[in-house]
């Protein structure tokens, strides 16, 4: 009877199991990644033999080693952040070996957690000013559709498209490589000293006109940028299309530290989504079966172990002899 009880109750539980098993779905991820609300990291690019206008004393500078850093981080008490929103503020500045600024924003944009576009909000910004941060950013989504996608630009304050190029292996990792590519444009119209344009009047009119292509390695687990490299150039124009100082030009790529530093960023998400932190339903499912086959068992063999004698009438009594 012991055994048949036990039987019982295995089956009971490998029907339960087996019901959980059906209700999860099979297909589900064992756990969706967001964007977290506090991130802190930062970036940088290196330049050698760059090309740029010192913006203190006007003139022009070459073959300069020039930095581009980049430092997130995300406001987690923001009024806008939420469960579906992260809010998060990146400096970019741009700097010479000796410390001369050349150049510096902060952008700051609301991401939806799950897609990393720019969605609407009231915080978001470039150097203070409301603007209309759409696009991707400084990060990707989780397994980024292999379509073209908008990236925003920051030098042209705009989202523009970003294609889809081909997967590779980068720093041990499989990568998704991305590239911009930005055609010569008109950014805005300025007044300089007209020996920045090659003109004699004190003043002159020009144009800004900026052109750059961007390559980005993205690891598609996390949507982390692990490394990138731009080829930009920004120069001054004038009104009958003499060319002028350039502004800033030259190839930037990704430093070694930034990389590793990007690299175990990403390899941190990718661990913490195959660690086991959810039982699968597959797992569930099987260990349901198994009770059930088991409890069948042990009920089949307690209905086989009663004696014969037990199965039959117990009020039947032996005969009272005679007296």
């Amino acid at each position: 009877m012991r055994a048949r009880a036990v039987g019982w109750t295995l089956g009971c539980i490998g029907s339960v199991a087996l019901a959980a098993a059906v209700l999860v779905p099979a297909s589900s991820p064992a756990r969706e990644t967001e964007l977290p609300l506090d991130v802190a990291y930062r970036t940088e690019l290196l330049g050698a033999d760059v090309t740029f206008l010192d913006p203190a004393t006007l003139v022009q500078r070459t073959a300069e080693d020039v930095s581009v850093s980049v430092r997130v981080r995300g406001d987690e008490d923001s009024g806008e952040a939420d469960d579906d929103t992260a809010v998060w503020t990146y400096d970019t500045t741009t700097s010479a070996a000796d410390g001369t600024l050349i150049s510096t924003t902060t952008t700051t944009a609301c991401l939806d957690r799950r897609t990393a576009e720019g969605v609407d909000c009231a915080a978001e910004s470039v150097d203070g000013t409301p603007m209309d941060v759409r696009g991707l950013t400084v990060t990707f989504p989780v397994a980024a559709p292999e379509e073209d996608l908008r990236l925003w630009n920051d030098t042209v304050r705009a989202s523009l498209p970003v294609r889809f190029v081909g997967s590779e292996r980068f720093a041990g990792l499989e990568v998704q490589r991305w590239e911009q590519v930005v055609p010569e444009r008109v950014l805005r119209a300025v007044s300089v000293p007209g020996a920045l344009v090659d003109s004699t009047a004190p003043t002159s009119p020009a144009d800004v006109v900026y052109s750059s292509t961007r390559s980005l390695l993205v690891e598609p687990v996390s949507g982390i940028v692990v490394s990138s490299e731009e080829d930009t150039l920004s120069v001054l124009r004038a009104p009958d299309g003499t060319p002028g100082a350039v502004l800033l030009g030259g190839v930037f790529t990704a430093s070694e530290e930034s990389t590793d530093r990007a690299v175990a960023r990403a390899r941190e998400v990718i661990d913490q989504q195959e660690s086991p932190g959810l039982v699968s339903p597959w797992g569930v499912g099987g260990a349901g079966v198994v009770l059930l086959g088991l409890g069948a068992l042990l009920v089949g063999r307690s209905r086989r172990g009663v004696p014969a004698e037990q199965t039959e009438d117990q009020d039947v009594r032996s005969p009272v002899p005679a007296a």
